[in-house]
């Protein structure tokens, strides 16, 4: 199997906690789908497998109106054979999902939507500067579902500056009575590149406490355990049979085709990238220049593994291991030893352990 995913840069504004490549403004807009479209036809032979899931994100994917969703998604099917796609995902912010915008997201084919919500609290979505408040996202996950989705997923940040653990309850507990299929639930992270760092190195907001972000990811998978999801990646929970289809391939090394401006491809031998800039990134498909590439190393393709396999409800394989990398399997022998009293809490503590088992 393969993905594909294609990246929308463009939001209404800058959350203060995203550094993701994107862009508040519709500048080159109508340039940047056409390149777009050009790479979709410039790059439809780099899959060799068949295509089971797309995903669509962002930046914010429904900053596309009408006709732009519908010229990338048919340029997408022109060049992509997607009779067998199992899984089509959008990300969507909730101040643009009426019904009819859901109809057209339906009707193109995507049957999974990624709801950025990010807290249900008024005054933790206008800390974050999100344009919607809370109504509005319980009324999108509603119509959602009344346009016929039946796999939704509810992105949701805890940790947030001055949220108690009685806050982020409370946001669960109003999650839960949404009845999403998924929930994707992040600890805050402060990322240097982003206004909430610069807001923070100015005192004008306060430092999240990590005591306080432990707690809540300790009572996040008691209550979500308890409401009948599995915990099958670090930030992610479904009811059964939900999984990501499109991100647990990436966690288990599948290839995958990345479109836009940033986005990242996988071959399994190599990785290429797009130039994070719109501008270059129009010029670069107006004139035929590649992505930038490397070659990966055994080394380089052991520690991914070991990444992103400990991020994973299924862990390590040791049989994986020694048929894929067996230079590496008394290297791993002897240090899993030397970590094996970390793993009943593995969930907190995956970076450690994966420098520990990296070469």
């Amino acid at each position: 199997m393969s993905g594909i995913y294609v990246h929308i840069p463009y939001c209404t504004q800058k959350c203060i906690y995203c550094d993701f490549y994107s862009v508040p403004t519709r500048k080159s807009k109508r340039n940047y789908l056409f390149a777009l479209a050009k790479e979709m036809h410039d790059r439809k032979q780099y899959l060799t497998d068949t295509v089971k899931t797309v995903y669509f994100g962002g930046g914010t994917p429904s900053n596309l109106d009408l006709e732009e969703m519908r010229f990338v998604v048919d340029n997408l099917r022109k060049n992509f054979d997607l009779s067998q796609c199992e899984e089509m995902t959008v990300e969507a912010n909730p101040e643009h999902l009426n019904a009819e915008y859901l109809s057209l997201l339906r009707k193109s084919g995507f049957n999974r939507i990624s709801i950025g919500v990010q807290s249900f609290d008024d005054m933790d979505l206008r800390t974050l500067c999100r344009k919607h408040n809370s109504e509005q996202a319980i009324s999108a996950i509603r119509t959602a579902r009344k346009q016929g989705f039946e796999n939704i997923s509810l992105d949701l940040i805890f940790n947030l500056p001055s949220q108690s653990l009685e806050k982020w309850k409370q946001n669960l507990d109003t999650a839960l009575s949404l009845f999403p299929e998924h929930l994707s639930c992040y600890c805050l992270t402060i990322e240097e590149n982003t206004i909430l760092y610069k807001m923070i190195q100015k005192g004008l907001i306060d430092t999240p406490d990590e005591e306080t972000g432990l707690s809540q990811f300790d009572f996040t998978m008691r209550q979500l355990a308890s409401a009948g999801y599995e915990h099958y990646e670090v930030s992610n929970y479904c009811k059964y049979g939900y999984r990501s289809k499109h991100n647990t391939a990436y966690w288990q090394g599948v290839e995958y085709l990345g479109l836009g401006a940033s986005a990242h491809s996988f071959d399994i031998h190599t990785r290429s990238w797009n130039p994070a800039d719109i501008n270059t990134y129009i010029y670069n498909m107006e004139r035929g220049i590649a992505p930038e590439e490397e070659r990966l190393s055994p080394t380089d393709c052991y520690n991914e593994y070991i990444m992103l396999s400990l991020r994973t409800a299924e862990g390590v394989n040791r049989e994986y291991i020694k048929r894929h990398f067996p230079q590496f399997l008394a290297h791993y022998d002897s240090q899993s030893k030397k970590v094996s009293y970390l793993m009943p809490q593995r969930w907190h503590l995956v970076n450690s352990i994966a420098l520990e088992l990296m070469i």
